[in-house]
């Protein structure tokens, strides 16, 4: 593992070396405010669209005192051409004793051959479900394909495969625990690493989930295959683990005498994944023999304790004590009885009565009654009895991504199909009280996207089945809240109800009369509507309804905090309308925007060097002769002579030029780029070619024509363009 010494810097952050390790979401305090208003506005330079100083010192003391002239400090290692890397590789080489284990009884399963085989090709995707054993099925590769002995690296999934290289020379596989979810793996980046993989003759072997949308992305985009991770039958893991275990062919039959042969079938059974087989080998192992050990054997393996739990806790259901020492003991196993027991009864008693099934009912004369159920009883119903209720099943285990890393969960479906819609589409229509506690519920959602966009789906769908003059009445309750919940899910909402042919009309003409209202939140929910399905669908209309509220939130009028919103969520939206594939219409847009008086260039230049990290659309355009080629350039020199956009243009132009040392369209479209910016340069060139000179590598494009032109800036010669 590789470690960097903290860095303390006074001044802009250097943001261009490589993006900040992101940090694990946590959900908010329901006491805190749902949003920061700082927090956001500082993604686009401040509340007022230009940039404020700030400090970036992690680690270190700042003299936050009057200072005079140019102040830095910088406390790190040197080296690496001058450039200062935030984040942090998460690699290590992979123990000698984990591949053993490994390697210890493995029985190869029947895609072994072909994962082999696709190694060729250096970089091998396997997917598989939690338990199939994925790594060490992934170690096995490894090993066989490289030989025994060969050290093999270990890197994270929050590894950024667009700026790792192999590290030691002597590394011949390289094992990925899975892919960083917030940055999507492209052919370039794809191509690269193979590339680096066989200049350095080694391989690599990417884990993957069991999860059907990234699996299709991979597909389609990368055009390849994974491999699934399907683990042998449990009967041929059974017989290497044992052949393993105990060598000798006549020690392995006296232990397998003392068992009865139908019990061995049974608790093989197909479902039993690799670990659960290595359990029972050791369990039969462990016995020695002894057929008292063997018979109790149905009791003992931990992937059986499972099926007896829900008759265990159904027997004690009555008795409060017995719960409170269950849980107890559960959770103090191996500590003295007396313990256990006194920490029960402190259990039983912090319950307040909700470990009791039921409560006693007395009349006013004192006498007791007949009893009657205690609705706090936290084990009234089970998960599985709730879902037998209704008709529902959890589906299997699977992995999703949420803000950074991935997740586990568990889906919960109906088993009749669209019954979930069929009883929403119920309660609303015959049970007005009900629509309006959905409502009110739904409004106070926590703010989690898949949360937002479930509640949205149904508020949508829930326009249709109203109808009539007030089918939107609740969506417009939403979009005037002042909840950035409520408003992405009136969006949301917005979206499916416009693909009901008898209600576009009716939305569009609310997004219009929305666009120009007083209401800041009624204008937040119309670009948020534009960033979401509704826009994407239309993006004509959306850019004209962005073009209304873009007006609107210029220096002067309404300069309120909260109407600042609007303005984040309209370039949140112009950014998703970009990224969705509109980038001609974005642009023209744009430029439509920058010859208009009305419209604050300073904030548009901001969001203008953002979206020049989407680099692919503008590389093209500066690389070939394209419709835009001239006017990207014009815009972009725009933006790095304007303080408040000058760090965005230059952090996306400093990858570009990194990108450029392996991608030939990115070489191309920053040499063409920086050709053009050298024959009339003013501050903003001289600091984009000064940053290029100190931070760019060996290998950068458009590093020597930076050097060349401030050199002559400095000889006072003119740029010549041949």
């Amino acid at each position: 593992m590789t470690t960097e010494a903290p860095a303390a810097v006074a001044g802009p952050p250097d943001t261009t070396a490589s993006a900040p390790e992101p940090q694990p979401a946590e959900d908010p305090s329901p006491d805190e405010p749902e949003y920061d208003l700082s927090e956001a506005f500082s993604l686009f330079g401040g509340a007022g669209g230009a940039p404020g100083p700030y400090i970036l010192a992690p680690g270190a003391n700042v003299n936050t005192g009057s200072v005079y002239g140019d102040q830095r400090v910088h406390n790190g290692p040197v080296g690496d051409g001058g450039i200062r890397r935030t984040a942090r590789v998460h690699e290590g080489p992979v123990p000698a004793s984990e591949v053993e284990a490994a390697v210890f009884g493995f029985a190869e399963p029947a895609w072994f051959g072909t994962a082999r085989r696709e190694l060729d090709r250096r970089v091998l995707f396997l997917a598989g479900r939690p338990g199939s054993g994925r790594r060490t099925a992934a170690l096995n590769l490894l090993r066989r394909y490289c030989g025994d002995g060969a050290p093999l690296q270990a890197l994270d999934s929050v590894t950024e495969l667009d700026r790792w290289q192999p590290t030691e020379p002597s590394v011949r596989g390289y094992l990925v625990d899975g892919l960083f979810p917030e940055k999507p793996l492209g052919p370039g980046v794809l191509g690269h690493v193979r590339a680096l993989l066989e200049k350095a003759g080694a391989c690599m072997v990417i884990v993957l989930p069991d999860d059907t949308a990234l699996l299709r992305r991979l597909e389609q985009y990368l055009h390849v295959t994974p491999v699934m991770c399907e683990p042998p039958p449990p009967s041929l893991v059974f017989g290497s683990r044992f052949g393993a275990e105990v060598p000798d062919q006549r020690e392995r039959e006296r232990l397998l005498a003392a068992l009865d042969d139908q019990l061995l079938d049974e608790l093989l059974a197909p479902e039993l994944v690799p670990a659960e087989v290595v359990e029972l080998v050791r369990a039969i192992v462990a016995a020695d023999g002894d057929a008292t050990l063997l018979g109790d054997l149905r009791g003992r393996l931990s992937f059986r304790a499972e099926q007896e739990v829900p008759e265990l806790v159904a027997g004690l259901r009555d008795e409060a004590d017995a719960l409170a020492f269950l849980l107890a003991a559960c959770v103090y196993e191996g500590l003295d009885h007396r313990i256990v027991k006194e920490e029960a009864d402190r259990l039983l008693e912090l319950s307040e009565g909700r470990l009791a099934s039921v409560l006693p009912v007395t009349d006013p004369e004192g006498v007791r009654s007949v009893e009657r159920p205690n609705p706090q009883f936290v084990f009234r119903r089970s998960l599985t009895e709730l879902l037998d209720a209704v008709g529902a099943a959890r589906r299997m285990s699977d992995t999703a991504a949420g803000g950074a890393y991935l997740h586990s969960i568990e889906p919960l479906s109906f088993v009749r199909h669209r019954r979930a819609e069929a009883v929403l589409r119920h309660v609303w229509r015959e049970y007005s009280q009900v629509s309006d506690l959905l409502v009110r519920w739904l409004s106070e959602v926590s703010p989690d996207r898949e949360l937002t966009m479930s509640a949205g789906r149904v508020m949508g769908q829930a326009a249709s089945w109203g109808g009539g003059r007030r089918a939107l009445r609740h969506i417009a309750t939403l979009a005037a809240s002042e909840r950035m919940t409520s408003q992405m899910i009136a969006a949301y909402a917005l979206g499916l109800a416009a693909e009901d042919p008898r209600l576009v009309a009716d939305v569009r003409r609310r997004l219009r009369e929305w666009s120009v209202a007083a209401s800041p939140y009624r204008r937040v929910t119309v670009a948020l509507a534009c960033e979401a399905d509704f826009g994407r669908a239309r993006p004509d209309v959306a850019l004209r309804l962005l073009d209304r509220l873009i007006r609107d939130v210029r220096p002067g009028k309404r300069v309120e905090q909260e109407h600042q919103w609007v303005y984040f969520a309209v370039r949140q939206a112009v950014s998703s309308l970009f990224h969705a594939g509109h980038q001609d219409r974005v642009f023209t847009r744009i430029l439509e925007w920058l010859n208009d008086d009305e419209v604050e260039q300073e904030r548009l230049l901001v969001l203008f060097g953002h979206l020049l990290q989407s680099s692919v659309w503008f590389q093209r355009q500066l690389s070939q002769e394209a419709d835009h080629r001239h006017s990207v350039v014009d815009v972009t020199r725009m933006a790095l002579n304007t303080d408040g956009s000058f760090d965005a243009a230059c952090s996306a132009l400093l990858r570009w030029a990194d990108q450029g040392s392996w991608d030939e369209t990115a070489s191309q479209a920053v040499d063409y780029l920086f050709r053009e910016l050298a024959r009339d340069m003013r501050h903003g060139e001289l600091r984009l070619f000064v940053e290029i000179d100190q931070k760019g590598a060996e290998g950068w494009a458009g590093r020597d024509i930076a050097r060349t032109a401030l050199a002559g800036w400095r000889n006072g010669e003119g740029w010549d363009a041949a």
